[in-house]
């Protein structure tokens, strides 16, 4: 039985206070356990059932407060608080009232001074180990980073003012396409029936860049030819 489903003060069950130790629960524990054991009475059922629910009970609330956690838990809960201060009544006649309760006070630590920006170093740079210099310093080369950020190095574009090669007319023509209303249907069968579902692959597939090109190749041939085109209403 968990804290949270415990029903009543623990503390009232056992007849310990509220500030009672670990063993002054244990001690009160077993000798609520011998006098209220149903081996007491072995010859009237209806007490035997009586005991045995009462010792149940009991363990329960033992079980609870047994536990620093699931004591602690229980006590910070309102219940536990209101229970607490109605035994301190109940011995003090008169008096201020208690104060009311409060949450409970967390912990918070702060980690500010333990960030560091990317790349950033923690103190100063240590001399490299003896075996474990990296290549380019038994080449004499000292500039390179060799930061564990990157460890592939940086990546070098060279631009060389030249577009990706366009396919012929013929591997163009040849293209079977995999979807759509002409699945299975060359470029060039395509362009045959409808010219305008060429337009509508060279402007609008942007998955399949092959396909796109060979589209874009067949459309120019179409206009070299004057082959007019309508543009595309319909959803195809």
């Amino acid at each position: 039985m968990s804290g949270s489903n415990f029903r009543g003060d623990p503390y009232h069950v056992l007849d310990v206070r509220h500030d009672a130790s670990g063993d002054e629960i244990k001690r009160r524990w077993r000798e609520l356990a011998r006098e209220h054991h149903p081996d007491r009475a072995p010859g009237d059922a209806q007490e035997r059932a009586r005991l045995t629910t009462r010792m149940a009970r009991i363990n329960a609330a033992y079980d609870l407060l047994r536990d620093p956690v699931r004591r602690a838990r229980y006590d910070a809960t309102p219940e536990a608080w209101r229970n607490r201060h109605d035994v301190a009544r109940a011995f003090q006649a008169g008096g201020p009232p208690p104060p009311p309760p409060t949450r409970p006070v967390t912990a918070r630590f702060d980690t500010s001074a333990l960030f560091y920006r990317r790349n950033s170093t923690v103190g100063p740079r240590a001399a490299p180990l003896g075996d474990h210099r990296p290549s380019d310093w038994r080449n004499g080369r000292h500039g390179r980073d060799l930061r564990a950020s990157q460890p592939t190095g940086p990546v070098h574009r060279v631009a060389t003012g030249r577009p990706p090669g366009m396919p012929s007319l013929d591997e163009a023509r040849s293209t079977v396409l995999g979807f759509g209303r002409f699945h299975g249907l060359t470029l060039g069968e395509v362009a045959e029936r409808e010219p305008t579902y060429i337009d509508w692959i060279a402007s609008t597939i942007t998955r399949d860049r092959d396909l796109v090109m060979r589209a874009r190749v067949i459309a120019g041939d179409l206009d070299d030819r004057g082959i007019g085109r309508r543009p595309r209403t319909a959803d195809v």
